[in-house]
């Protein structure tokens, strides 16, 4: 998504001088220009067709489409990247070897490994709740053999 930081840092300028008049009439430019990225390119290809699309390809040039090839190449290194960022990995590794083996070595489509991600993920909240349901039983059992010294 393109994104307008001047736009952001104009509006702060704008409240930090008490301009809000001005502050608000600036919100609107940021949604606007971020739907015409959208409108722009939608209105080429509905009312002009794929000949006009292939034109402009034509017109960029090589190294333009190279550096985004490149880039979409990237795209899913930097995505599993920030998912095991925030994810806990040491204590998931097992999971994420086995998906990787999939994908790598057995060519499973990413539709079946999240298949088998679901599954797995199922089978160990499942535990994970049972053990600790199994904790809180005997924590209230042992509450039970020890007494309760609050009644008096």
């Amino acid at each position: 998504m393109f994104h307008l930081n001047f736009v952001a840092h104009k509006m702060q300028t704008d409240n930090n001088e008490g301009k809000w008049k001005t502050m608000n009439m600036e919100a609107w430019i940021e949604p606007i220009l971020c739907s015409l990225q959208t409108i722009i390119p939608t209105v080429i290809v509905v009312c002009f067709g794929a000949n006009v699309v292939e034109l402009i390809l034509e017109v960029i040039p090589e190294w333009v489409t190279n550096g985004l090839s490149i880039a979409a190449g990237m795209l899913p290194v930097v995505g599993i990247g920030m998912l095991m960022r925030y994810m806990p990995v040491k204590k998931f590794l097992p999971f994420i070897l086995v998906g990787f083996v999939l994908s790598a070595y057995l060519g499973v489509p990413v539709l079946g490994i999240a298949i088998i991600g679901f599954a797995a993920a199922f089978w160990y909240f499942t535990t994970e709740i049972n053990k600790a349901d199994a904790v809180t039983m005997a924590a209230a059992e042992h509450a039970d053999e020890m007494g309760d010294d609050f009644d008096e």
